[in-house]
């Protein structure tokens, strides 16, 4: 078989395993439809909404002077409910200007500032407009895309992640969070709990931007897939995370004994301090991050009573390893650098 049919297969075999379909709904309705719970915007999802003020005003804005909105992203649950997969901040916007956005009652009925086109937007809230201008912005249409629940779901992530055309550009965990909740909440739940661990975040020292782009729940997604996942790991990180957390999530068998490694973990780690995943620049390292959580996890019975001040010469031990130096820095993110970094943490820790 020659590489044009292999490309053929592949093509055919992958649009045969989407299936959609498409509406074109004014605001009005998909306002009614959210308001008897039938589109879903997940609470862990919804918090996300961070356009500001002058891109929530441009966005009503282009509503009332005709411009087209692009489309929005449903997926389709098991009992016909929508999901909104992409278009979040276009949908939020206009549910919070109405003031019917749920879960995030602070966000409801701002007040626009001047508009690109339009400057006297400035400091009109939705009831202040002329009921005519509320109907059209009600009135207005927009393409709903639904991907029907037969889908495969590592289809609807791909989707979600080449599509996401909001003016924040989610993050991949964000994405995770938001596709694979639609299987179990179990395992999300799980991830948010971890990452809510006082000591890991004492451990991690994360910013206000990282903590609101799910960037803590990552750190334990990527724990828990080199420690679980590792003899499947694919060439990227990224991807092996995706991949692993498909299948976790339909596995919450395992929680339990993820949860009691991810915390041994912490502990024990935790009165070495932040320089623990730190290098000599002092900012955070993920290559680190995993030598030294998989290699104390792998050897926790080796390490769990030993004194601070030699768990601390072990991990510098790693820090001035060549061998860990080599298997950092460019490219560490690929499979083959992971695996060196795997062999290393064995040989230190071991």
């Amino acid at each position: 078989m020659n590489k044009i049919q292999n490309l053929e297969e592949r093509l055919q075999g992958t649009r045969n395993s989407l299936s959609t379909d498409r509406l074109d709904m004014s605001f009005g309705e998909i306002m009614s439809m959210y308001e008897r719970d039938e589109i879903i915007i997940d609470p862990d999802f919804q918090r996300l909404f961070r356009w500001d003020t002058y891109q929530k005003t441009r966005f009503i804005e282009s509503i009332l002077i005709g411009i087209p909105v692009p489309p929005i992203f449903v997926a389709e649950d098991e009992n016909g409910r929508w999901e909104l997969v992409d278009g979040l901040q276009r949908i939020s916007t206009v549910f919070s200007f109405f003031g019917i956005l749920k879960n995030t009652q602070d966000k409801n009925n701002w007040i626009m500032c001047k508009g690109d086109l339009t400057e006297e937007l400035e400091n009109l809230a939705c009831k202040d407009l002329p009921l005519k201008f509320q109907l059209n912005i009600k009135r207005a249409t927009c393409r709903i895309e639904i991907i029907k629940w037969n889908s495969a779901f590592d289809m609807r992530y791909e989707l979600f992640n080449r599509l996401n055309t909001g003016g924040s550009e989610l993050t991949d965990q964000e994405i995770r969070n938001a596709i694979f909740r639609g299987v179990s909440k179990d395992f999300n739940i799980f991830l948010r709990k971890c990452a809510e661990h006082p000591k890991f975040i004492q451990l991690i020292q994360p910013t206000e931007r990282q903590l609101e782009q799910l960037y803590m729940d990552e750190l334990v997604l990527r724990f828990c897939a080199l420690i679980d996942g590792q003899d499947d790991l694919s060439e990227n990180i990224s991807q092996h995370m995706t991949n692993y957390m498909k299948k976790a999530v339909s596995d919450s068998e395992r929680i339990p004994q993820l949860q009691v490694k991810f915390e041994e973990m912490v502990e024990l780690l935790h009165p070495v301090g932040k320089e623990v995943f730190r290098g000599s620049n002092n900012v955070f390292s993920t290559s680190l991050y995993d030598c030294v959580s998989i290699g104390i996890t792998k050897y926790f019975e080796k390490y769990k009573n030993v004194r601070t001040d030699e768990l601390i010469e072990k991990v510098n031990q790693l820090k001035e390893s060549e061998s860990f130096k080599k298997a950092s820095g460019s490219a560490s993110a690929s499979k083959s650098r992971i695996l060196k970094r795997i062999e290393v943490a064995n040989e230190i820790f071991g």
